[in-house]
């Protein structure tokens, strides 16, 4: 005999059992489960934050898929834009760099006039 089967034949005593209950008994039994039934604690499916909890889970909640979705697409737009401009910024670092070395032998680096040249070349 499993656990299901003694179910059933403890069920099935049980409610043979009730059918001889004189009246009286048979409703201060209703009348006691319907008090305990008015006291349980019924569980509550939701956060409690002190209040914080059902704002959440009235306002927040269902409306959270879609401002997910909102704010992950305007973090996608903001963290390209910052990636587009570092690459930006090091292919200029890069296009400096290339221009600086390759343009001009290393005696200009090393004569006296050239640094007062770059100085005094105002860019129009």
């Amino acid at each position: 005999m499993n656990e299901h089967d003694l179910q059933f034949r403890i069920r099935q005593h049980l409610n043979a059992s009730t059918r001889n209950l004189s009246p009286d008994v048979s409703s201060r039994l209703h009348e006691a489960r319907r008090k305990a039934l008015s006291r349980q604690k019924l569980a509550v499916g939701g956060f409690s934050l002190a209040g914080i909890g059902s704002l959440f889970t009235e306002h927040i909640a269902p409306r959270g898929k879609t401002a997910l979705a909102m704010l992950l697409i305007v973090l996608a737009v903001v963290g390209s834009g910052f990636l587009g401009e570092l690459q930006h910024t090091a292919e200029l670092e890069e296009l400096d760099s290339a221009l600086l070395a390759d343009d001009l032998p290393i005696d200009a680096y090393l004569d006296r006039g050239f640094d007062a040249w770059v100085q005094n070349e105002s860019p129009e």
